[in-house]
């Protein structure tokens, strides 16, 4: 009993890398696995979540008007080609940093979330909206949304980044993180305007991200933790003077 008393002590430890920040990931990441087995269930078996996909699907179609689509058009392309260029970018300025084990955290991150989300596709082979083909090129499968999942990742991830950072005010982190939200959530609403997804789609989409960024989260405190890193990983922890001799 007091053995199982140390080890809940230890998992809701504010100061250790192992302690309350692991255990939100993990059960981060079994909060997102749970919601995207619920939604695999309800497209899989036809549920009522399918008919209700179609609605709202048409619903857009018919109250989308020529400005909007022109916008929510060029705002999805943030989900893609925007995604691709901050990678790359930031990628470049975390190695200038020499901050190694952020830049490798945000290479796998958003490599990652692209294979899960290959095999995610590939797995369950929804069929895309009707009305979608205007707007994609190539094919592809629809379950769960690309964009949603690699906005949802990369933006997400960038904003904590900036937000961890040694010399960010109070008033930057929480602007930074306000702006990633919306950025997730308009490109989010950007594939639902255009038709291109359902509803479902883009919550898989989330869901999906989030579990895969928990994932990360709970990695990168296990490396922290066995590295003697500082918790933002920008720097290394100073290291204690030795000890004179006697």
């Amino acid at each position: 009993m007091a053995r199982l008393r140390r080890f809940l002590a230890a998992r809701f430890d504010r100061k250790s890398q192992l302690g309350i920040g692991l255990t939100t990931s993990v059960v981060a990441c079994a909060l997102a696995i749970w919601a995207m087995s619920g939604l695999l269930d309800a497209i899989l078996d036809n549920d009522s979540l399918v008919r209700w996909d179609a609605i709202v699907n048409n619903w857009f179609h018919g109250h989308a008007t020529a400005a909007g689509l022109r916008f929510f058009d060029a705002l999805t392309q943030l989900g893609s080609y925007g995604v691709a260029v901050v990678v790359a970018v930031v990628a470049f300025l975390l190695w200038r940093a020499h901050a190694r084990l952020l830049f490798w955290l945000w290479l796998g991150a958003n490599a990652g979330g692209s294979i899960v989300e290959y095999v995610l596709k590939t797995s369950v082979h929804r069929s895309r909206p009707q009305y979608a083909a205007v707007y994609l090129h190539g094919h592809s499968y629809s379950f769960p949304s690309g964009h949603t999942m690699a906005s949802t990742i990369c933006y997400l991830l960038l904003a904590w980044l900036i937000a961890s950072y040694p010399a960010s005010r109070t008033m930057t982190k929480r602007v930074t993180w306000t702006l990633a939200v919306l950025l997730v959530a308009g490109i989010a609403f950007s594939r639902l305007y255009l038709g291109v997804h359902y509803p479902s789609d883009v919550l898989g989409g989330f869901a999906a991200g989030m579990g895969w960024l928990a994932m990360c989260a709970a990695t990168r405190r296990l490396l922290v933790a066995r590295e003697g890193l500082l918790d933002s990983g920008w720097r290394p922890a100073p290291v204690a003077p030795p000890a004179p001799e006697a």
